[in-house]
């Protein structure tokens, strides 16, 4: 999963004392020219949204009156260019023009936030044309460039739907360019953002007084249901209500019916998931991921890979659009997510698609490679239990078996708290022979008799082990310690 530094995106520079330059720069200089470079680009970015904002507003416009000709001019008409004019004047407001406080009037809450802090003069208002201007301009532009639009009225209406067509092709590049300006637009604090929250004083005059009530002596006989005792049982079944289990929150990891209907959609229709987001923005959250993750894990352990594959790819896409609408987004920021997003790694030459797929890859893989690990797990664990054998932690010495003497205390323990098969294996006299017993004992039973051994003297044991790893880093300790008296004990260890 790749690493998320978004909550590093808002610092644009650092502090003065934290920059290092080259010794031959002066730092101050170097400052001041990285803050004219911010400021610089910052200006050219909001020159770069002003300019969209004027085109498309302008062209939205031109398509609402030229679609408004198309529909109530005949032939006749729509080739006289001085009936086009005036059908355009009763409609429309023939001085209507690109107008930011109009704009922001009429959308209101609407307008995206990043369109609200801009400022035009009055010359860049000026410099637009009227609307119904610029569709006189279309007509005779259209008729100039194809002659045979001047007398066939089929011919100029083909062409003004064409040029029409365009508009809305340039409408919709536009559209992607602003949602990535805004998104860089937002991810930088500057002085437009900070205004005051609360600015607001008051004093709180002290209440006079009250004389305070005379002590009268009340008999009060307590119950079992008292208040007092009720009171603080209901404050702490309320304050436990708060406090989840751990079990309860793992619970909440779910994948919604929404989401398992978006894992479904195959991973190369990106409209068909695009769609589906749009109508079902809320499921672009990192729970609802991680939630469609590990359902992947289920379906690789079922050997079902293509599944796998498709779940991966739905649960990235999820992932990555949750990042790009950022900690706290709003409906209106996951759309726009969804569309920027989708629109990147649709682009075969963008370098988020190649960024997505190889984090598609490696995660896959991890995938794969975790599930061999846990079915290796599954099947160690179905063999049964860990075994107890008899090593030696010395490489120079071994155990020896030893057969206790009889008419014995450790005789008599021998023969009767030990099983049949055990005692033929320590009469053979073979270590070997003794782990092979061992080997077909559940564990507790094996402690047991290793008990039993301590207790009649049967091996001279230095240790016993039931994991190989354990048995090397006792075996180093030993060798380690080799130092101490003879006459020291090295204590037993049961794994």
């Amino acid at each position: 999963m790749p690493i998320d530094y978004s909550k590093w995106d808002h610092i644009e520079i650092s502090d003065d004392s934290d920059i290092e330059v080259h010794p031959n720069v002066d730092k101050n200089s170097f400052i001041k020219w990285k803050q004219r470079d911010i400021h610089e680009k910052r200006q050219q970015r909001n020159v770069e949204i002003k300019s969209i904002l004027v085109q498309s507003t302008m062209y939205v416009k031109l398509n609402e009156r030229v679609d408004y000709l198309l529909e109530n001019c005949n032939d006749e008409e729509l080739l006289d260019t001085k009936v086009v004019i005036d059908k355009l004047n009763s409609k429309f407001d023939k001085s209507e023009r690109f107008d930011y406080e109009r704009l922001i009037k009429e959308q209101g809450s609407s307008l995206r936030k990043g369109l609200k802090d801009l400022t035009f003069d009055k010359e860049e208002i000026g410099n637009t044309p009227p609307y119904n201007e610029m569709v006189e301009d279309l007509f005779t532009q259209v008729k100039e460039d194809h002659k045979d639009a001047e007398t066939d009225a089929s011919k100029l209406r083909s062409y003004i739907s064409e040029h029409r067509q365009k508009i809305d092709d340039v409408l919709s590049k536009s559209s992607t360019k602003l949602d990535d300006l805004l998104y860089q637009k937002s991810l930088l604090i500057t002085n437009d953002d900070l205004h005051t929250g609360f600015d607001r004083s008051f004093m709180n005059k002290d209440d006079e007084t009250k004389p305070e009530p005379k002590k009268v002596k009340e008999t009060t006989i307590e119950t079992l249901n008292s208040p007092s005792v009720q009171s603080q049982e209901v404050s702490h079944q309320t304050s436990s209500n708060h406090e989840k289990s751990e079990k309860e929150l793992l619970d909440e990891l779910k994948v919604l019916p929404e989401t398992e209907k978006f894992s479904v959609i195959k991973s190369d229709n990106l409209d068909e998931s695009a769609k589906y987001l749009l109508h079902d923005p809320h499921i672009c959250t990192e729970q609802q991921k991680d939630a469609l993750l590990m359902t992947a894990f289920d379906s690789q352990l079922q050997g079902d890979e293509s599944r796998t594959r498709q779940i991966i790819h739905q649960s990235l896409l999820l992932q990555y659009i949750a990042q790009l609408a950022g900690p706290r987004p709003t409906k209106d920021s996951i759309i726009k997510a969804i569309k920027l997003f989708i629109s990147k790694i649709k682009d075969s030459s963008a370098p988020a698609r190649g960024a997505f797929l190889q984090d598609f890859e490696n995660t896959f893989k991890h995938i794969v490679q975790r599930c061999e690990v846990l079915k290796q797990e599954q099947s160690s664990g179905e063999r049964g239990e860990a075994l107890i054998q008899l090593k030696s932690l010395d490489d120079d010495k071994e155990l020896s078996v030893n057969l206790p003497q009889e008419d014995t205390p450790e005789f008599e323990i021998f023969s009767t708290q030990l099983p049949k098969e055990m005692q033929e294996a320590v009469k053979e006299g073979s270590l070997d022979r003794v782990n092979e017993v061992f080997a077909t004992l559940p564990l507790e039973e094996g402690e047991r008799i290793l008990e039993v051994f301590n207790e009649c003297g049967v091996i001279g044991l230095s240790g016993y082990l039931s994991d190989e790893n354990e048995f090397q880093e006792l075996q180093k300790q030993y060798n380690e310690n080799m130092d101490l008296k003879p006459t020291e004990a090295v204590e037993d260890t049961v794994d």
